[in-house]
């Protein structure tokens, strides 16, 4: 009697273990824990950028950069370049976004045309002043497999906006999250910036 009782109980528990998580709430969603300071990714996310380049900034205050935060007072600012490099962030998430399940996730962007920095091409000070687009990515860092997820519209409004995405993975599932900069349809190979705020928490889609 007992093995049959075993026998019933262990998938039972198997299966409440991987069912989808409601909400997964991401570190530092707004950017808030660390003061403004160029060349850092906020404190809860890692760096995305490439080899031999600058990471990303906590805004506001780097490069010339004074719009206010959409939530609170810091935001991050991206970049994409004439280099073909551009930066980004991501986090490993407190719970696994699983295969084929439907999540939504919003936050605030938004463009700035003043930001000054070096061009990588000319070596010279530059507006990067290009819009620019978000692209999301999911990343199951066991299996090394990464899958773009979702990318947003052209971000070239000076104003903060509300962007929401569906995410469904569908290679597998994905335990870390990437919020990427990169260029804007007939615009790759110039200088333009993006600047987050405000992210949301990852929540499953009834």
């Amino acid at each position: 009697m007992k093995r049959n009782v075993l026998f019933v109980l262990l998938p039972a528990f198997f299966l409440a273990g991987v069912q989808a998580q409601q909400t997964i709430r991401l570190q530092n969603p707004s950017f808030e824990w660390d003061e403004p300071q160029y060349d850092k990714a906020p404190s809860g996310w890692i760096d995305l950028g490439m080899e031999g380049e600058t990471p990303p900034d906590i805004q506001p205050g780097a490069w010339g950069l004074r719009m206010k935060a959409k939530h609170g007072t810091k935001y991050v600012g991206l970049v994409v370049r004439d280099n073909y490099t551009w930066e980004g962030i991501g986090q490993v998430l407190e719970g696994l976004m699983m295969q084929d399940s439907v999540y939504t996730f919003s936050l605030h962007l938004a463009y700035w045309s003043l930001l000054t920095s070096r061009s990588r091409i000319t070596g010279k000070s530059t507006f990067f002043s290009a819009p620019t687009v978000l692209r999301i990515w999911g990343v199951n860092t066991l299996l090394n497999k990464r899958e773009l997820l979702a990318e947003s519209e052209v971000v070239d409004h000076l104003e903060w906006l509300h962007y929401t995405f569906t995410l469904q993975p569908q290679k597998s599932d994905c335990d870390r999250i990437e919020l990427v900069a990169y260029y804007a349809p007939g615009k790759e190979l110039t200088n333009g910036t993006l600047l987050m705020d405000n992210c949301s928490d990852i929540q499953l889609k009834q």
